[in-house]
């Protein structure tokens, strides 16, 4: 009976000393932080990724300016030609395919007879060289097969469901249509399980008229699928904007975008010095808000244009951007601008003029000099934003202008989260807004090579944080899209979680891109009193 107590005796002894060690432990300054509405008071509680398209998280600029990026166009451009039998290629999708590691294809072709609609379908490893495969083995084509036949298809906006249980489902597209050879154009829905045999839903047309691409998107945050596609009946150049929970029963169309039609109506001063109407919009989700390219069509034309309007009859892309996905903002060279300042007077030809985000290419001298068409919907590979496109040698109306047109499909791509940078070629300081952030790991998207950038945190009184001043940050020096912030004497920054804040980028001779709170290290504390 004693031997059996004694090992019991034991344990209940060293168990009291290591309580009434921990009990006597102090917990460091700062480790445990309570926090409700009074403390956090007009704070932005930050999660994820903060980029500088708009001004949420921006309180000053001083010497730093925001510029608006543009994508670079690929060397080996165009990455996909028309075939002999295809008069024409343009609208479509390029999506990654996790499934067999895919990149793959779907693109609106015009046919050489009667001017029929069809869709073709390529494949790449890579993204960058693409094949054509025989899909259609009767006829030895590449074309995408429709259950039942289609007598015209056009502008496929297509993306991967992970979320839905049918297979059979497992590919979404929305499409324009045309019942008969008479009848108006018309949206449509499709479902496949291999993205090249398609069934046809039954209860087409779903949605009313337009004859461009409608480039639709699962949104997680409002669990529903969205849509942007042109507004029509009639046909009217301006962007609206659908929404649905089964890809079935689609909202009545909401104008978010305005703009001049032929049919008249007023059109924003943004796009009156060029007289822009506005063709197709791809949209997506990204890092917490939605970033959208908008075909910008200015001076359509069909008499002949002098030298020095050459912008006439063609279309190229600007960048528009959102909180919601249902208001979006126009975004010019240093950033968006609000629905109110589109009001205000002030020099909006310069405006217009630097607003291109994805540019046409010189006038009859590249692939796309007249007309591009961004797919639907960028792709996020590696450290870089995809934009794949179809490019037109010739303007609008082509004919008219004596143009021969070309049509093919390239590629122009950007760093990620570049958008929109801070940035300074002298040096200067970006101010954020008081922010409370959860994490322990300050990240930061910055290019900072031949120059430094050191952050510093302050209280919302704008007091440096002791221990997180200018000087305790060990500088950045070199080109990364996730750096990791450090300050001496500190293994992380968990320190400046749960409390008001603000962060002081300095800058010299340094592009900033995003910043974002990071969870990085393991917490875990022995008790303390």
């Amino acid at each position: 009976m004693s031997r059996r107590l004694i090992p019991l005796t034991a344990f209940v002894m060293t168990f009291c000393a290591i309580s009434a060690h921990a009990q006597s432990r102090k917990a460091p300054p700062g480790t445990f932080k309570e926090l409700d509405d009074v403390i956090a008071g007009n704070a932005l509680i930050l999660h994820g990724k903060q980029l500088f398209i708009d001004n949420h998280v921006i309180a000053r600029l001083d010497g730093v300016r925001k510029v608006l990026n543009q994508p670079v166009k690929h060397p080996r451009n165009p990455l996909l030609r028309k075939s002999r039998h295809e008069q024409a290629i343009d609208f479509g999708t390029v999506v990654h395919d996790p499934k067999d590691g895919l990149h793959k294809m779907w693109y609106q072709i015009w046919a050489d007879q009667e001017n029929v609609g069809t869709v073709g379908y390529a494949v790449s490893q890579d993204g960058i060289k693409w094949k054509k495969p025989v899909v259609d083995k009767s006829t030895g084509s590449n074309l995408v097969i429709f259950d039942p036949k289609q007598p015209w298809v056009g502008a496929p906006g297509i993306l991967i469901d992970r979320r839905d249980p049918d297979p059979s489902r497992r590919f979404k597209m929305t499409y324009s249509a045309r019942p008969g050879p008479t009848s108006t154009l018309s949206s449509c829905v499709a479902y496949s399980a291999d993205g090249t045999h398609w069934k046809a839903e039954a209860r087409n047309p779903l949605i009313p008229f337009s004859d461009t691409q409608i480039c639709p998107y699962w949104d997680a945050r409002l669990a529903r699928y969205v849509a942007y596609l042109r507004f029509g009946p009639p046909n009217i150049r301006k962007i609206a904007r659908i929404e649905s929970t089964d890809f079935l029963h689609w909202s009545p169309k909401l104008t978010v975008i305005p703009g001049k039609s032929r049919l008249g109506g007023p059109s924003s001063n943004l796009d009156k010095p060029f007289a822009t109407n506005h063709y197709t919009m791809t949209a997506m989700p990204y890092a917490g808000i939605y970033v959208g390219l908008l075909n910008t069509y200015h001076g359509e034309t069909k008499t002949p244009i002098p030298d020095d309007k050459l912008w006439m009859d063609r279309v190229d892309a600007q960048l528009v951007f959102s909180r919601n996905g249902v208001t979006w903002q126009r975004v010019l060279k240093d950033g968006a601008i609000t629905a109110q300042q589109l009001r205000e007077n002030r020099d909006w030809k310069q405006a217009a003029a630097g607003a291109t985000f994805l540019p046409y290419g010189k006038f009859k001298k590249d692939w796309d000099w007249g007309q591009i068409y961004p797919h639907h919907p960028p792709l996020i590979v590696g450290d870089e934003i995809r934009f794949y496109y179809a490019g037109i040698s010739a303007r609008h109306w082509a004919a008219l202008h004596k143009d021969k047109p070309d049509h093919a499909i390239g590629l122009a791509t950007l760093r990620l989260d570049g958008f929109v940078s801070v940035e300074t070629d002298r040096k200067g300081t970006m101010t954020t807004r008081p922010i409370v952030f959860l994490g322990d790991t300050l990240v930061i998207n910055a290019n900072a090579k031949g120059g430094s950038l050191v952050v510093e945190a302050l209280d919302v009184t704008g007091k440096p944080i002791k221990g997180f001043s200018a000087s305790d940050c060990a500088p950045i020096t070199t080109d990364s899209v996730r750096h990791v912030v450090t300050w001496k004497g500190h293994k992380d920054c968990h320190l400046l979680q749960g409390r008001p804040i603000r962060l002081r980028f300095h800058l010299k001779r340094a592009k900033l891109y995003a910043f974002e709170p990071g969870i990085r290290h393991s917490h875990y504390l022995q008790s303390y009193d």
